[in-house]
C-alpha cells in the first residue's frame, strides 16, 4: 500500500470517529429563557441560562443589583419521581454551605441532603456577574436532561420573583 492510500484511509477513519463521537465524549446542551422585567421590585430576575455538561450550571441575570437580605433558591428536576428533585438555597456574600437537598415539592422540607463536593455557588453584591449555581451531574444521579426553577426573595422588602413563573420549571435541557 502506498503512502497516499494509507494517508487517505487514516483521514477517512478520523472523520468517521469524529462523526460518531468518541466513547465518553460529552455532548452538552444549553438552554435559556427570559423573565419579564419589572414583575418584581427589589429582586427582578430577567434571564436564566442552563448549561448541561459534566455539571449543571444555572446562571441568573437580574435587573436590580444584589443586596443584603436576598435569598436565591434553585430547584433542579431530573425527570425522575416527584418534582422538584433537588433544591439549593444561599445568600449573597455569605458562606455557602453546599447542601444539596432532596425534596418532593417546592414548599416542602428536604427529605435528606446529598453530599456534593464539587457544587459551587456565586452571588456577590460587589460585582456585576450573574448569580450562578454549579452542580456536578454525579450528585444528581447522571441525568440525561434537567430543567430548573429559580426564586429570588428579598426578606427585608418582601419582594419575590420566580422564573419562569411561580413554582414552574423552565424547558428541558438535555446533555
Amino acid at each position: 500500500m502506498d503512502a497516499h492510500r494509507a494517508g487517505a484511509r487514516a483521514l477517512v477513519a478520523g472523520a468517521v470517529v469524529a462523526a460518531l463521537g468518541l466513547p465518553g465524549a460529552v455532548h452538552a446542551d444549553t438552554g435559556a429563557f427570559d423573565d419579564p422585567v419589572g414583575d418584581a421590585t427589589s429582586v427582578d430576575i430577567t434571564r436564566i441560562r442552563v448549561a448541561h455538561e459534566n455539571a449543571v450550571k444555572v446562571s441568573v441575570r437580574s435587573a436590580v443589583p444584589l443586596g443584603a437580605g436576598q435569598v436565591y433558591a434553585f430547584w433542579i428536576d431530573t425527570g425522575r419521581g416527584p418534582r422538584p428533585t433537588y433544591a439549593v438555597r444561599f445568600r449573597a456574600n455569605s458562606d455557602f454551605g453546599g447542601q444539596l437537598a432532596v425534596v418532593e415539592s417546592f414548599g416542602q422540607r428536604p427529605s435528606r441532603f446529598v453530599r456534593c463536593p464539587g457544587m459551587r455557588a456565586h452571588a456577590d453584591m460587589f460585582d456585576d456577574r450573574p448569580v450562578w449555581l454549579r452542580v456536578p451531574r454525579t450528585c444528581l444521579g447522571e441525568p440525561r436532561r434537567v430543567r430548573v426553577a429559580v426564586k429570588f426573595e428579598d426578606e427585608i422588602g418582601g419582594s419575590v420573583d420566580w422564573a419562569p413563573e411561580r413554582r414552574t420549571f423552565g424547558p428541558w435541557v438535555s446533555q
